[in-house]
C-alpha cells in the first residue's frame, strides 16, 4: 500500500509550508490571547478601583463591574455577561496563576489549558489555603506542567485530579454538595427537536452513556446496510425507547438487549475501599493495591492508574470514595496495581493467566489510547505491536501498547512513526518529521520525570532495559 506523503513528494512540502506557517499563527494567536487577558485583568482592577470609590453608596457599587462588562461587551461584539465571565477568567489567570499566564505568553500553551487550570483550581478554596498556604502554587505548577505536555482536554482532566488531591481533605464534601445539584430538563430547538439534559452523578453518566454506545453498536450490526442509522441517532432512538416503552426495537421488531451491561473503569487506591479511611491523608506503600471495579459484564475491564486519597474514574476524573466503594462492590474482581511510589510508573499487574496479565498490565498502564491527544478508554481500543508480530516483533509490555482503531490503523497505513521507549513511553514521528513524546499517565497524581530507565516488571517481558522498540 503506497503511504500518503512521501519524503521527496510536492505534496509534503506544500503540507509542511502550510503547517509550519500554522504553528507560526497560532504562536502569535497564544501571545495576543495573553495580552488580552492581561487588558481584561486590567478592566477588572479598574472596576474595583471604582467599586472602592463608590463605596457606601446604595445601589451603585456593583454597577461599576457592569459598566466594565458592558464596555468590554460593545467592543468585543459579545453579550455582557459573557464579557464579565472573560474578565473573571483573566483576572484569576494573571493574579493566581502567572506561571500560566507566562506560559500563555510564550505559546507553550493554549488559552484553553488556562481554563482548564483555572476552572479545575476553584477546589483549592480559602479552606484549603489555611491549611495549607502552598497547596495552589503547587497545584499550579503540576498542572502547568502537565499542560505542556498534553492537549486542553487531557490536561482539564488531568488538572481535576491534581486540585482533588491539593484539595483532598474537602473533596468528600463537595462531592457531597454537588449531588444536589442532579436534575433533569429539556431545552427546544428549531424544525420539531429539543434537547434532554441530565446532570448526574459522573460514574452513572458515564455507565449510561456506555451502555447506550455497546447497545447501539449491537443495533447497527442487525440492520439492513443500506439502511443504517448513525450511532449517535441510534443512542437517542434507544433512549426514547428504554424510557417510553422498556424495549428497543427497528423495522424488525424488538431487539433483545438486556446482555449488553455498562462498563466503567475505576481505579480505587486501597485505602479510599475502607469507609473509615475514605478520608486520609495517608500516603500508600510502594506495593499499594488499587483496584478495578465496575458492574460485571463480558470481558473484565482494567484498572487505569489514580491518584492517592482519590479513586479516578476513566475519562472523568476523580469520584467520592462512597460512589468508588459501591463500584467496587459490584465488580466480579480486583486487580492489584503495584507501583513506584516516587515516579508512579506501573510496576506489575497481579493475576493469573500470563496472557490476561498482559491486558491487564497495559489497561492500568496506558489508560487511554497513547496516540497524543486522544481520550479512547482501553476496552474500547486495541492494544498493538509497535513492531508488528508479522516482522518478528515480541508479544511483551514493552512491544506493547493501546491504540484505539483510528490510530492503530493509522500507524500502519499512513506512515506514522513511532518507537516505545522502556517504561511505555513513547514517541511518535509524522510525516513531516514533526516529533510528540507520550508519556505513560502517572500514577499518584504526578506528573513524571521523562523515563529511560528499566522496562516496566511483567512475566512475558524478555526486553533489554535500555532498549527502545522501533515502529517498521
Amino acid at each position: 500500500m503506497s503511504i500518503p506523503f512521501p519524503a521527496d513528494s510536492e505534496q509534503h512540502r506544500l503540507l509542511s509550508e502550510v503547517v509550519r506557517e500554522l504553528e507560526e499563527v497560532e504562536g502569535r494567536l497564544r501571545g495576543l490571547d495573553a495580552r488580552k487577558a492581561e487588558l481584561l485583568a486590567e478592566a477588572d482592577r479598574i472596576a474595583r478601583a471604582e467599586q472602592e470609590r463608590l463605596f457606601g453608596i446604595s445601589g451603585t457599587a456593583e454597577m461599576a463591574h457592569r459598566t466594565v462588562a458592558a464596555e468590554v461587551g460593545f467592543a468585543l461584539g459579545i453579550a455582557d455577561r459573557s464579557a464579565e465571565r472573560l474578565i473573571e477568567h483573566a483576572a484569576t489567570l494573571c493574579s493566581q496563576y502567572p506561571a500560566a499566564h507566562g506560559a500563555l505568553a510564550d505559546g507553550r500553551i493554549a488559552l484553553a489549558h488556562t481554563s482548564a487550570i483555572v476552572e479545575a483550581g476553584r477546589a483549592i478554596d480559602t479552606e484549603t489555603l489555611a491549611v495549607d498556604p502552598d497547596a495552589r502554587v503547587k497545584y499550579a505548577a503540576a498542572a502547568l506542567a502537565y499542560a505542556e505536555q498534553q492537549t486542553p482536554n487531557r490536561t482539564r482532566r488531568q488538572a481535576k485530579a491534581l486540585a482533588a488531591r491539593y484539595a483532598e481533605r474537602s473533596f468528600e464534601q463537595r462531592c457531597a454538595r454537588a449531588q444536589v445539584e442532579r436534575r433533569v430538563w429539556v431545552s427546544e430547538l428549531d424544525d420539531g427537536l429539543a434537547e434532554l439534559h441530565a446532570v448526574l452523578s459522573a460514574p452513572i453518566a458515564h455507565a449510561l452513556f456506555d451502555r447506550l454506545t455497546r447497545q447501539a453498536r449491537h443495533v447497527q450490526g442487525k440492520e439492513n446496510p443500506g439502511e443504517r442509522r448513525l450511532l449517535g441517532q441510534i443512542r437517542a432512538d434507544l433512549l426514547g425507547d428504554l424510557l417510553l416503552n422498556g424495549t428497543p426495537a427497528n423495522e424488525r421488531g424488538a431487539i433483545e438487549l438486556g446482555a449488553v451491561k455498562a462498563r466503567v473503569q475505576v481505579t480505587v487506591p486501597v485505602l479510599s475501599l475502607l469507609s473509615s479511611r475514605a478520608h486520609s491523608a495517608d500516603p500508600l506503600p510502594a506495593d499499594a493495591a488499587v483496584g478495578r471495579a465496575a458492574p460485571a459484564s463480558e470481558g473484565e475491564p482494567a484498572a487505569a492508574a489514580g491518584l492517592v486519597g482519590a479513586a479516578i474514574l476513566a475519562g472523568y476524573g476523580p469520584i467520592d470514595g462512597t460512589s468508588a466503594r459501591m463500584l467496587a462492590s459490584l465488580s466480579a474482581g480486583l486487580d492489584r496495581i503495584a507501583c513506584d511510589p516516587q515516579t508512579g510508573a506501573v510496576l506489575g499487574v497481579d493475576r493469573y493467566r500470563p496472557s490476561e496479565e498482559m491486558r491487564r498490565f497495559l489497561s492500568a498502564r496506558d489508560q487511554r489510547c497513547r496516540f497524543p491527544g486522544c481520550n479512547i478508554v482501553p476496552h474500547r481500543a486495541d492494544q498493538d505491536h509497535t513492531i508488528d508480530a508479522a516482522r518478528g516483533g515480541p508479544t511483551t509490555v514493552a512491544n506493547l501498547s493501546v491504540l484505539c482503531r483510528r490510530h492503530h490503523m493509522m500507524k500502519h497505513h499512513a506512515g506514522i512513526g513511532m518507537v516505545q521507549w522502556p517504561g511505555g513511553e513513547i514517541e511518535w514521528t509524522s510525516r513531516l518529521g514533526r516529533r510528540r513524546r507520550e508519556k505513560a499517565p502517572a500514577l499518584l497524581g504526578r506528573v513524571e520525570a521523562a523515563t529511560h530507565g528499566a522496562a516496566p516488571v511483567c512475566p512475558e517481558d524478555a526486553s533489554e532495559p535500555g532498549e527502545p522498540r522501533r515502529a517498521a
